[in-house]
């Protein structure tokens, strides 16, 4: 693992930082290029304001993600305050990330008297490549690791004994195969439906997540086995199934 890409004296680069940078960097720039490209009765929002939105919800989702994993890691956190805002030592929560995110997103579209499902609908898909490009960050990091296998995909992270699962990687592979399916999702006869794109991503990563959750090591169960994330995959794979079925 590299979670150090450089360093000079007291400069240090790393890589988690670097990956979250590029993540965003990349996500908003294909989204406004894609939106210019679109016919002006297809667009739900400009690219101009669109990039004010993007950053407002990145500004949203670092709290968000960071606060759920204080929480998370609280016993930690109660002995070494002056780490709660390291986030370059990683530690955001996707989930914590997604609300926090969403709900900033949500309250700049509304200040724009924009629909939030339409903005949501055109987002989406570059909202899951952003997350690809940041789970490599995670494998450069060694956080978010598997459990020990024997298997030919294993990697040994700092700290660990033997090889684990590297389930960043197959979450970012996954991550991009639903990129893909999202922009092909965006025709017309979909987004006459809004909130229906958003659905597909919402339900879509549920399930990749929580069946990922199996293979996770640094995740204790947290009620009839099951972890804390696998019931909030859950909970939003209702909420992507019931954005799916809306009527136009």
């Amino acid at each position: 693992m590299h979670p150090i890409l450089l360093k000079v004296g007291a400069f240090t680069v790393y890589a988690y930082g670097v990956m979250l940078a590029l993540a965003f960097a990349v996500a908003t720039w294909l989204a406004a290029r894609t939106v210019r490209r679109l016919p002006v009765e297809h667009r739900a929002i400009a690219a101009e304001p669109l990039v004010d939105v993007v950053c407002l919800a990145l500004l949203g989702g670092i709290l968000g993600g960071r606060l759920f994993y204080v929480l998370l890691e609280w016993e930690f956190f109660r002995l070494a305050p002056q780490e709660v805002f390291a986030i370059w030592h990683g530690g955001l929560v996707w989930y914590g990330g997604l609300l926090g995110g969403g709900l900033a997103g949500w309250l700049a579209v509304r200040a724009r008297r924009r629909s939030f499902l339409r903005v949501a609908d055109q987002l989406a898909p570059f909202v899951t490549l952003g997350h690809a490009i940041g789970r490599v960050g995670c494998l450069l990091n060694g956080c978010c690791y598997g459990r020990p296998t024997d298997a030919w995909c294993g990697i040994v992270f700092p700290g660990q004994a033997a090889p684990v699962v590297p389930t960043q990687v197959f979450e970012s592979l996954g991550l991009l195969g639903l990129y893909v399916v999202l922009r092909m999702l965006q025709r017309p006869a979909v987004l006459q439906a809004p909130g229906r794109v958003l659905g597909w991503y919402l339900a879509s990563y549920a399930a990749l997540r929580f069946f990922l959750e199996f293979a996770r090591g640094d995740q204790a169960p947290w009620w009839m086995g099951l972890t804390l994330q696998q019931f909030i995959s859950l909970a939003m794979l209702i909420i992507g199934l019931s954005l799916v079925r809306r009527r136009r």
